[in-house]
Order: structure tokens, then C-alpha cells, then sequence
């Protein structure tokens, strides 16, 4: 076949084919218009983590994610924006939650940007809820964080105050133990008493004095004998009330933690109702179905004059 054997068919049928592309420019720009497809606006918000301590090796924006996508704040926005109704779901339907699921993820998007952030971004028929969406996920994304963070410090209280409890036992018995041995034996300060004690048994030694001497080393040996146990009782409450110390230092900082109101959001880029539709864009619809509906059409052409498509394309 000659070279230029596809332009001359373009040629012989250029009044059809201009008259098949102003029909597809024209119905493709109707059919895309708002009576067809309803334009969708979009809002957007970035936004970084604040006050939030990972559970695991997850990073504070990977937390913050997954909790954007959690069912708590799916629910809030279902249920403030009245979403079933709003998407003309059938309620009744036995597929409801999967059917407003799949629209919510088409009109929601919730990502992780390169700079540690996350980016909302959201569609709707009316640019001010697709704007409100956004604040009314931030809402409830702070309000279910502040529950959860508040019912794992409320949890740390008890496990602390337990501790605490059971800590203030083991300083009781010991006391008692200590007391014991100071009403049995005498034994209130074992290196106070051995100072004075071995002090006075030298100095007794000068006077010849036997009966104060055995009465002394009576008490030498008695403090020898219990010493051991009074000392090591001693160690064991002053660790023990430094503990005690340690614990009740945490459980005054947890309970001063729950009645903090915190948030947990940076909003750096606010969303604000667009003025501009995102969806469809309808330039891009008429060129693509055109464009599609010419190469259709020399196809068409093509076959009716018998022209092997595979010829046309040797040059």
C-alpha cells in the first residue's frame, strides 16, 4: 500500500468525521455535566501528631493514622453527618455497612505524607460538609485518643496503687519487727548504740568496776546477737520507703495526667470549603471520549473500505 494511505481516507471522510467528533465533544460535554454526574468538592488538612507516646516501634504518625481509620471515627462522622441518608443508601439493606464503607473510602483519604504528617482529603456533593468532615474527624479523632489514653493511664493507677498497697504492708511488718526487737531487747539504733556501748565498756574497764563490766558486756552481746537481724530489718524499710516514695512520685503524676483535657492534632493546613469542583473534570472526559470515538471511527472506516488495519500501519 502507498504511503500516505491512511491520511487519504482521513481526507475522503473528513465531513463524517468532523461531524462524529462534534457529536462526541458535544455528548461527552453533556454527559458530564452536573445533570449526569453530580461534581464533587475537595477539602484538605495536614496535619502532625501532638502529645502522642507510640505503644510499639510505630512511629507517632503511624499512630496517629491508625487511629484516624479507627471505628470510632468512622462512627462519629457517620453519625453526625447522617451518611446513610446523605450517600441515599437503602438503611435496610443487609449490606449496608459495606456499601457505606466502600463509599466513605472513595470520598475519605487518609495518608501518611513524606514529611511525617497526615493528609486528609475529602469529597463530597456539598463543599462545606466536605470541609466539616474533615474538623468533625479531628474531633472525634482527639476525643478517642483522649479516652484511650485516659483509660490506659486509669489502668496504670490501679497496677500502681496495688503496688502501693502492698508496699505500705511490707513497711508495717517490718516496723512491727523493728518495734519487737526495741521493747524485747533494747535495740533502737544499732550504730548509736554500739559507739555508746563499746565507749562505756573501755571507760569501765579504768574503774575496776566487774559488775558494770559484765552488766555491759551482757549488753554487747545482746546487741551482737539481735543486731545482725535489727540492721538488715533497717535496710529492708529504708529501700522499701524509697520505693513506696517512687510509686507514690507516679501515681501523683498519673492522676494529675487524667484530668489533663489534652489534644492530640497540629493542624497545619486547615480545611476550608472549595469553591472549585474536583469531580468530574469534564475537559478531560471530552478529550479522552473523543479522541477514543476518532480512533473508533477510522477503524470503522478502515473495514468499510476494505483496508487491512495491518497494512496501514507499513510504511
Amino acid at each position: 500500500m502507498k504511503n500516505f494511505d491512511l491520511l487519504n481516507i482521513i481526507l475522503k471522510w473528513k465531513i463524517t468525521l468532523l461531524v462524529v467528533i462534534g457529536l462526541a465533544m458535544i455528548l461527552s460535554s453533556v454527559f458530564s455535566s452536573k445533570i449526569f454526574i453530580k461534581p464533587k468538592y475537595k477539602s484538605t488538612a495536614v496535619i502532625y501528631p501532638s502529645n502522642l507516646t507510640p505503644y510499639s516501634q510505630e512511629s507517632p504518625t503511624e499512630q496517629m493514622l491508625q487511629l484516624f481509620q479507627s471505628d470510632s471515627v468512622f462512627n462519629h462522622v457517620v453519625n453526625y453527618f447522617h451518611l446513610i441518608r446523605h450517600y441515599r443508601l437503602d438503611s435496610a439493606s443487609s449490606t449496608i455497612r459495606y456499601e457505606l464503607l466502600g463509599i466513605y473510602n472513595e470520598n475519605v483519604s487518609i495518608k501518611k505524607t513524606e514529611y511525617e504528617a497526615v493528609r486528609i482529603e475529602t469529597l463530597d456533593e456539598d463543599p462545606k460538609i466536605a470541609c466539616d468532615m474533615i474538623n468533625e474527624m479531628v474531633n472525634a479523632f482527639n476525643a478517642f485518643t483522649l479516652k484511650l489514653n485516659k483509660s490506659k493511664t486509669q489502668e496504670l493507677i490501679v497496677i500502681i496503687e496495688t503496688q502501693m498497697q502492698k508496699k505500705l504492708l511490707q513497711i508495717d511488718s517490718i516496723n512491727t519487727a523493728l518495734k519487737e526487737l526495741g521493747v524485747k531487747y533494747g535495740i533502737t539504733d544499732y550504730y548509736a548504740q554500739s559507739r555508746e556501748l563499746s565507749k562505756a565498756y573501755y571507760n569501765s574497764l579504768n574503774s575496776a568496776n566487774e559488775k558494770k563490766i559484765s552488766d555491759l558486756t551482757n549488753e554487747m552481746r545482746n546487741l551482737e546477737e539481735r543486731g545482725g537481724k535489727f540492721h538488715e530489718l533497717q535496710l529492708h524499710l529504708d529501700q522499701s520507703t524509697r520505693e513506696y516514695g517512687d510509686l507514690l512520685v507516679k501515681d501523683n503524676i498519673f492522676k494529675s495526667d487524667i484530668k489533663k483535657q489534652l489534644t492530640y492534632t497540629n493542624v497545619v493546613l486547615n480545611p476550608y470549603p472549595s469553591d472549585k469542583k474536583a469531580y468530574p473534570i469534564r475537559w478531560l472526559i471530552v478529550v479522552i471520549a473523543t479522541c477514543a470515538t476518532l480512533l473508533f471511527s477510522i477503524i470503522i472506516i478502515i473495514i468499510i473500505e476494505g483496508r487491512p488495519i495491518s497494512n496501514i500501519s507499513k510504511s
